[in-house]
């Protein structure tokens, strides 16, 4: 932008600036000189001509010399006051491109630039109605020039021409001067425009882009909360079911060890006794080997084998031999036989033997692994047994900590911190209209912000009709603020509760009962509703805010709160909230049967909604028990003198002014009513199928009567009702016609003047027309 003005600065000085040569006269000079110094300074920093009946003396000369002199001393007086002012605006840019580094200050940066673009826009509107009053006076010049032509041509027709055509010269020079430095102006105003929309569309996606991610954060979180929430329930059931099973598997181990002990038991009498049997065999295998000494049944065998060969050789000799060696031979022969049965009858109990000797170690190997295996499954059960019991153990200190405690911890403590009742509260309010002027100054003046009269007296009004509000609008034009400085401004009190994008069940707006720990985890809303009827802030009025509430569906999280307004117990008695379904003692003072949270009328909901691509549309139902303000995006500025805070209003206080106001404007409300039934009821039905229930008349005969109280008219009050609790259903709904809409549109604001003169149903009519530019016809 400075590089800009620099240019800019430099194409003037070579546009405006004059400079005398030899070739030009001194009549062109002094008549260049006065047009830059006109075009810079204005024509009244300029002497006006005066009409020449003769040609100028020498002196006359001289004095318009001087005069030119001071003119070019004025304009380069100028240009330097100019190029000052654009080196503090130069300076002033760097120092605003420092500040807006800082996130907290964005916003409000861009607003301030928003409203300088506002008043950039109309200094340039001024500036082109000067320039069009300099064109009319160059045109008044012009004719004045014509007419001292008319006046000289008769002494010196070759001087007038001459004259006539420098002064033609001189303007078309002037002209074109004139629109090349207005051209350029436009040019710098148009990149200037453009590049703040550009600046300013990056700076709201770079915003949106933050938000959005701080919302995707936040669910991260809420997801996190629920999850650690889940898996301390689940902790809680794995406890019991851990115990449970610990018993049956202590239990089931201790029977499987004693029957796998009686097992081993029995198979240890068994191996014993085949040890026994085998020991005997092995005796009797020993007894054998001793008989054969210390031969191996191989031996053995080769024994035999020579002995056969040997009773070979005999029954040869035998054949050769008398009987007798026959008969010898013959024994012999017996005798090797019967040792080679028995030898086979050894080998074969012999190996038997080796075969029961290798099963009864296995069997002995086996015997000790259960051994061990038993051992094992002991020192099991009776960890198993010393975990359950200190589970027993922790479950009755936790039992026994937590009785005599209440489970609602945050309210109990509230009980003891909020006892005392304020002493200070006026006991009756000022003139409505006079209170509304009072709350704007005040936030004025204690934190720069500006709200027109309409919505406060709106605000005030839906006070009396409801206890929910809805404020909509764009991001960053005070919906938050709006009811926090509203209660700080008459004594009241304020609490903020930030929805969660993943809320779903009524537990995520008031909390959850842990029956394992016997606590009642209190939510933000819970603790502020409970504080509300509080002996401390029972008598005021306390709101309650719903921060980006349509970020979840309030129809969901919101139908308890929604259900209870609805439900009109009594004057005296307010409708209830259940937190759980059973009493648990002791609980705090305030709860009916230990689990009921009253909704006091002292008590008001304000939900703040943003109409983007992150949130989602209220039902029907919500908009019908609220009331609904749609903030202007932008706001004029104003100042108002110093004045004295107001003395905190108790509800009993406003309540009463609003009965008041009812009562003095109740033929108002009437014929507001009457006009509804007249000119809208059987037409929306028609058209558009579109009707009200008795809600909204009870909701127009506490509104009406207050915003008139406030300073407001009867026009303005049926306005709002019209355009934010009738038309508003118009929204979104492409099966309309648009000529219907139109003829609505028209016959509106003709049957307008039958309710009110004092104004139109301009709000009406502006929703309208939205509807019908979405729907293409506008």
């Amino acid at each position: 932008m400075a590089r800009n003005r620099k240019a800019r600065r430099t194409t003037q000085k070579r546009v405006s600036s004059p400079k005398v040569t030899t070739n030009q006269s001194l009549a062109e000079t002094v008549s260049l000189g006065m047009a830059s110094a006109a075009a810079e300074l204005g024509d009244e920093a300029i002497p006006p001509a005066q009409a020449v009946a003769s040609p100028p003396s020498g002196e006359e000369l001289t004095a318009l010399w001087q005069q030119a002199t001071q003119v070019m001393q004025a304009y380069q007086d100028a240009v330097k006051g100019l190029e000052r002012r654009e080196g503090a605006l130069t300076a002033g840019e760097e120092g605003s491109a420092r500040r807006r580094k800082q996130l907290d200050a964005e916003a409000e940066a861009l607003e301030t630039r928003r409203r300088e673009l506002a008043e950039a826009e109309s200094g340039l509107e001024q500036e082109q109605e000067a320039l069009s009053e300099r064109r009319v006076a160059l045109d008044d010049r012009d004719r004045t020039l014509l007419d001292r032509e008319v006046a000289l041509a008769a002494r010196q027709e070759r001087e007038k021409e001459l004259i006539i055509a420098e002064a033609r010269a001189e303007l078309s020079a002037a002209r074109e001067r004139f629109d090349t430095a207005r051209q350029e102006f436009d040019e710098e105003i148009e990149s200037q425009r453009s590049r703040l929309r550009e600046e300013l569309s990056i700076e709201r996606d770079r915003l949106v882009s933050e938000r959005a991610e701080l919302a995707e954060e936040w669910q991260r979180l809420r997801h996190q909360k629920v999850e650690l929430q889940a898996r301390e329930e689940d902790l809680h059931d794995t406890k019991e079911l851990y115990a449970e099973r610990t018993a049956l598997a202590v239990a089931s181990a201790t029977e499987r060890i004693r029957a796998e002990a009686e097992h081993q038991q029995r198979l240890y009498e068994a191996a014993r006794q085949d040890a026994d049997l085998h020991s005997e065999r092995i005796a009797d295998y020993e007894r054998l080997n001793r008989m054969f000494g210390s031969q191996s049944p191989d031996d053995v065998l080769a024994e035999l084998e020579r002995l056969r060969e040997d009773s070979a050789e005999l029954r040869r000799l035998r054949l050769a031999a008398p009987d007798e060696s026959a008969l010898q031979l013959a024994g012999l022969e017996e005798e090797t036989r019967q040792l080679r049965d028995r030898c086979t009858t050894y080998a074969a109990h012999n190996e038997r033997l080796q075969r029961q000797l290798s099963a009864h170690e296995i069997t002995a190997v086996e015997v000790e692994r259960l051994s061990v295996s038993k051992e094992a499954l002991e020192a099991e059960v009776r960890a198993y047994r010393e975990q359950v019991e200190e589970q027993k153990r922790d479950w009755q200190g936790l039992v026994e900590r937590r009785e005599g405690e209440t489970a609602f911890a945050a309210c109990s403590k509230m009980d003891e911190e909020y006892d005392s009742a304020p002493s200070d509260l006026a006991e009756s309010a000022p003139p409505l209209h006079e209170l509304v002027k009072q709350v704007r100054a005040f936030i004025r003046q204690q934190h720069g912000l500006f709200y027109e009269m309409a919505d406060l007296r709106s605000f005030l009004g839906g006070l009396a009709a409801t206890q929910l509000h809805l404020l909509e609008g764009i991001s960053g034009i005070g919906k938050t603020q709006l009811p926090q400085r509203f209660a700080e401004a008459i004594g009241a009190t304020a609490k903020v509760v930030s929805v969660g994008a993943d809320w779903r069940t009524p537990q995520d707006l008031m909390g959850y009962y842990n029956a394992f720990e016997r606590r009642f985890y209190e939510s933000e809303f819970t603790k502020a509703l409970y504080q509300a009827q509080c002996p401390q802030y029972a008598a005021q009025p306390f709101f309650i805010v719903l921060d980006e509430m349509n970020l979840s569906h309030p129809e969901q999280y919101f139908n308890d709160v929604l259900s209870a307004l609805s439900r009109e117990v009594s004057r005296e008695t307010a409708p209830d909230l259940v937190l759980m379904s059973s009493a648990v003692e002791p609980s705090p003072r305030l709860l009916r049967e230990g689990r009921l949270l009253p909704v006091p009328k002292s008590v008001f909901f304000v939900g703040t909604a943003n109409q983007d691509e992150t949130t989602l549309l209220f039902a029907d139902k919500t908009y019908d028990r609220s009331n609904v303000i749609e903030l202007p995006a932008r706001y004029e500025r104003f100042t108002v003198p110093p004045q004295d805070p107001v003395e905190p209003l108790s509800w009993k206080a406003l309540e009463t002014a609003f009965d008041a106001a009812q009562a003095t404007h109740e033929r108002d409300a009437q014929k507001a009513e009457a006009f509804l039934v007249a000119t809208l009821a059987d037409r929306m039905a028609a058209d558009f199928q579109i009707s009200w229930g008795s809600r909204l008349p009870t909701q127009l005969h506490r509104y009406v009567p207050v915003v008139m109280a406030s300073g407001g008219s009867l026009s303005e009050a049926t306005d709002q009702l019209v355009a934010r609790k009738i038309l508003r259903k118009l929204h979104g709904r492409y099966e309309v016609r648009a000529d219907h809409l139109k003829h609505l549109r028209e016959d509106l604001v003709s049957d307008w003047q039958k309710l009110s003169g004092d104004g139109g149903p301009d709000r009406s009519v502006s929703v309208l027309n939205g509807i019908l530019r979405k729907l293409g016809h506008e």
